[in-house]
């Protein structure tokens, strides 16, 4: 169980930098969101990238895993962060293999028949993640368990279990607006207007 004032810490510190914004913003997968959740940002706040790190420490704690596996490109820092954190070994998936050198399609080094977990900032449908376990599983890797900070409750996480994957989050983003809500950062009539919009995607 992750200790709530260290959530509160997280979601405060991620609003003081501008990391959670209100608005209208285009994500990735083409929706039109209210909210935008930027985690990029962390990597310019060690503080702050710090707190992230003791966050997934408590949620990788309790799994069973060989290495960390950093879906790209969010996941990376972060992933760096935890493995650097935890001392455990780390690999990442690229996007699309390399056409020169090894031709590689995961950096770092494993062995067929490992179990790696997969790690990355957020989810939404879940689509980035899963392509980067298919990258994994082709190589050998065995995925049981994915760890991210944010789970904006748009399927992401039934689309992993459908396929036998286990989600494991710190926050969904009606925990964070409640969150931010209880502090006086939005006003109940914000977090209902969001709540709403994300209902009605």
């Amino acid at each position: 169980m992750i200790p709530s004032e260290l959530l509160r810490e997280l979601v405060l510190s991620l609003h003081d930098i501008g990391a959670v914004r209100l608005g209208q913003f285009k994500l990735h997968s083409g929706r039109i969101s209210p909210i935008y959740l930027d985690l990029r940002m962390l990597v310019s706040y060690p503080d702050i990238l710090r707190l992230a790190t003791a966050v997934y420490r408590e949620l990788l704690t309790p799994l069973q895993f060989d290495r960390i596996a950093a879906a790209p490109m969010a996941g990376l820092p972060l992933g760096t962060a935890v493995a650097l954190d935890m001392n455990i070994p780390l690999i990442y998936p690229r996007k699309t293999a390399k056409s020169y050198g090894t031709g590689k399609s995961i950096e770092g080094e494993w062995q067929v028949g490992e179990t790696a977990v997969i790690i990355d900032d957020l989810i939404t449908s879940g689509d980035s993640l899963l392509q980067a376990i298919a990258t994994l599983k082709a190589a050998g890797l065995h995925i049981h368990d994915a760890v991210v900070l944010i789970d904006r409750e748009q399927g992401g996480r039934q689309n992993l279990h459908e396929l036998g994957y286990t989600l494991h989050t710190a926050l969904t983003l009606t925990h964070l607006l409640t969150i931010l809500e209880e502090e006086n950062r939005i006003t109940p009539a914000q977090r209902l207007k969001i709540v709403q919009a994300l209902q009605n995607e």
